[in-house]
């Protein structure tokens, strides 16, 4: 190599360590990748271009820069990136054996540490990610990353007053810190300190990974008054069930303006159509209009309602539109049950609040109910195999609009935290929402009655990924529902 190529290279390679820093991760990539041709096989590059793959999670670029520099797959530099690449394909056993044979080089220690935390909360053994953590603690009682993993991993294991401690630390240390904000304001919601839940609430736009703000053209209120009589868009933010439940706060802003534009998902559009007749519900497709004077997303509306107590929560029963409603499958003599077991699995609290199918087992050998599957066909879920049950139909692959049709017709819905559950909670429909221990904050730390729908009543674990007292629980639940008809 000439000295001139020696000298790009390196000069590529500062460049490329100065938009790292700066968290410009494809310019990064563009002058380590230039530098890395100028001056082939140089570790320090090769280094560098596998912590930006790590970074970004560009799994495929990270696993290929791994396989073509296999002769250094002894240096710790490698390994560090084996580890993640391990990681990143769930491979936690193979990830916690490379991380064990560098974790004590001091210049990787500290990152290494992290990963074999995580890759024990993975699996569950939420103990030894415990222990990691606490030791690095020891050694640095001043890094607000650690207040906030421990916080995190409390969290996960729905241990709300234990997790806000560590998040307070961890905000203490770093103040300007919107991912630690947006922490506090989930535990803050679930214990229902309501003020500062839904005013910490506010900061997930300044996440890391934050939610796409849209309509950002049109200013947003700061308080209440300046909407009166003015004409406002309101827009969904959050998944089918948040969007559900949370439309009850579009009608509250009835009381301040009859101008409102709801515009939701088009799963929903049909189904929240007759929310209220004041309320003009479309979907995105069809929102051609954009002269309004204020937007608002749909999670920002209890700080701006002021709502800071239950009280504040108030249920509007929903009323589909009167269109021809299906009796075909719906057999009337007997006990009619619809069933959802399982959610989006891309949620990442989806392995905590799906249910595996054959828990099941004992109510669908009671033949006296009929079921009708809900939730749509997934990987988990699955088509139902007729054959194996002869009183469950699936209704999996309907729209949810067509689900809500079906809904309205039966006597009992059980399901997990989904659209499902919520659907039959404004609809009015009877429901027993099967709920993990570290619940989504809106159903707070209420074991059997919430405050959101009078109809859904909670059942919930008592130990962590410990289905067996729920179900025990559900048989005695539907066997006096179904006696409290029969009278």
């Amino acid at each position: 190599m000439n000295s001139d190529s020696l000298i790009q290279a390196k000069s590529r390679f500062l460049e490329g360590i100065k938009f790292f820093n700066e968290e410009k991760y494809e310019l990064a990539e563009k002058n380590f990748l230039e530098s890395l041709d100028l001056a082939p096989q140089r570790l320090s590059v090769i280094s560098n271009l596998i912590k930006v793959y790590i970074v970004t999670k560009q799994i495929q670029k990270l696993d290929e820069i791994l396989n073509k520099h296999k002769n250094f797959n002894k240096d710790k530099e490698i390994l560090f990136g084996e580890a993640y690449n391990f990681f990143f394909k769930e491979s936690f056993d193979q990830s916690i054996k490379v991380c064990n044979q560098i974790v004590k080089n001091k210049d990787i220690r500290y990152p290494i540490q992290d990963l074999l935390a995580s890759n024990f909360k993975k699996k569950g053994n939420f103990l030894e990610a415990l222990k990691i953590y606490k030791k690095k603690l020891r050694e640095n009682k001043n890094d607000y990353k650690i207040y906030y993993n421990i916080g995190c991993l409390l969290f996960e294991l729905g241990k709300i007053h234990q997790a806000n401690y560590h998040f307070i630390k961890s905000k203490n240390l770093n103040p300007t810190s919107a991912d630690i904000s947006w922490r506090q304001s989930l535990c803050a919601l679930k214990l229902k300190d309501f003020k500062n839940g839904f005013l910490f609430y506010e900061d997930r736009w300044n996440r890391e990974n934050h939610p796409n703000k849209k309509f950002e053209n049109i200013k947003s209120p700061n308080n209440i008054s300046e909407i009166k009589n003015k004409k406002i868009l309101i827009w969904d933010e959050q998944g089918l069930g948040d969007t559900i439940n949370f439309s009850r706060f579009v009608i509250d802003i009835l009381k301040f303006t009859k101008k409102v534009t709801f515009v939701v998902d088009k799963k929903l559009k049909d189904i929240l159509s007759d929310l209220d007749t004041e309320i003009n519900v479309i979907d995105y497709e069809n929102l051609n209009e954009i002269n309004f004077d204020f937007q608002i997303a749909l999670g920002s509306l209890p700080k701006l309602l002021n709502i800071t107590t239950t009280n504040d929560i108030k249920f509007y029963k929903l009323s589909l539109p009167e269109k021809k409603i299906s009796k075909k499958y719906i057999d009337n003599d007997k006990f009619n049950i619809g069933l959802a077991w399982s959610g989006n699995p891309n949620y990442p609290m989806d392995k905590y609040r799906s249910i595996s199918f054959d828990k099941f087992d004992k109510l669908l050998q009671m033949k006296k109910f009929n079921f009708y599957k809900l939730s749509k066909t997934s990987k988990k879920s699955g088509p139902i195999n007729p054959k194996s049950s002869s009183n469950i139909f699936d209704f999996g692959d309907k729209s949810l609009f067509e689900i809500s049709k079906v809904i309205r017709e039966l006597d009992l819905v059980i399901s997990v935290d989904t659209s499902i559950n919520h659907l039959a909670g404004i609809l009015g429909i009877n429901s027993f929402l099967l709920l993990n221990i570290n619940n989504y904050w809106t159903w707070f730390n209420d074991n059997t009655n919430n405050h959101w729908y009078p109809s859904v009543k909670i059942i919930k674990q008592t130990k962590l990924n410990s289905w067996d007292d729920v179900f025990e629980n559900l048989i005695v639940e539907v066997e006096r529902l179904y006696k409290k008809k029969g009278q």
